[in-house]
């Protein structure tokens, strides 16, 4: 499916960020908004203007309210961003004929399944922000019929605040961390979904898409990996069960995915080459 332009909403987000630079590499002619220029919280009728004025033939709807201690906290901003501000874009898109994907959450699961998720599993929150993303796909199914539904899990990047850039710097400090050792998921490399990002809104088949790295692991394990792969010390990483790590969202016990029929490394793969992105990285500021 022949694509030129394409229109990143939250594109100074982690993913955001990313998948501009990717999809510039590629030779894409690729807009990105922020929430200065595209507000969720706006009216239907500002952002229907400016989604005419980019007019971009796909949109990757990256922005969003992530903060999951947040949501339940503020639920009704998670809500108004998530739901409503998803809502909003999505009625933009259909009026300027624009394909919509939707980047979704592995929280909209309960994480109770002893096994991979699927996408034919049926959804069912546990937490204010999975609900939120969650409320935010049935908007989109219910208002388009050409939109992609792209679920992914424990992102991590060279850009922004996330688990993989915080076990690193603790690590490197020689600060003693707690990591729960009773939570499990899919770790995915902003990198590869940036690929499977690509490859999805590219290909015409339309529906939603489990994009992340292969395999389950626990957050222990993976902090372990980490700092392994970083030539780190392990002695300060202390592993904790869930119940002694009190949060204000609960977390699901086992998020991890099942990422067919996209072809996708293994979380160990991804981790070693965001290795070697973050050390060329750091070697270029």
């Amino acid at each position: 499916m022949a694509i030129k332009h394409i229109l990143v909403t939250g594109a100074r987000g982690l993913l955001g960020r990313e998948l501009l630079a990717y999809l510039q590499a590629k030779g894409y002619q690729v807009s990105g908004t922020s929430s200065a220029d595209l507000d969720l919280l706006a009216t239907q009728e500002a952002i229907t203007e400016t989604i005419q004025r980019i007019a971009p033939e796909v949109i990757v709807h990256c922005a969003a309210y992530t903060n999951v201690d947040g949501a339940e906290k503020q639920p009704e901003l998670a809500m108004a961003i998530n739901k409503e501000g998803t809502r909003k874009l999505a009625l933009a898109a259909k009026e300027a004929g624009s394909i919509f994907a939707y980047i979704s959450t592995d929280y909209v699961f309960d994480g109770a399944k002893n096994a991979l998720y699927t996408v034919q599993d049926r959804p069912r929150p546990i937490n204010t922000y999975g609900l939120s993303k969650y409320y935010g796909e049935l908007q989109v199914t219910e208002l388009l019929d050409t939109y992609y539904i792209v679920r992914t899990s424990w992102l991590y990047g060279i850009y922004g605040k996330n688990f993989v850039q915080f076990v690193l710097e603790s690590a490197r400090q020689g600060r003693e961390v707690s990591i729960i050792q009773d939570q499990y998921g899919s770790p995915t490399w902003s990198g590869t979904l940036c690929h499977l990002i690509e490859q999805i809104v590219t290909s015409g088949s339309y529906g939603t898409y489990h994009a992340c790295d292969r395999g389950r692991v626990s957050r222990y394990e993976q902090a372990l990996a980490i700092c392994r792969r970083a030539g780190l010390s392990e002695q300060n990483i202390r592993p904790v069960p869930s119940q002694e790590f009190p949060q204000a969202a609960t977390r699901p016990v086992c998020t991890a995915m099942d990422p067919s029929p996209l072809a996708s490394p293994t979380w160990e793969t991804a981790l070693d080459a965001f290795m070697e992105q973050y050390l060329h990285h750091a070697a270029l500021l």
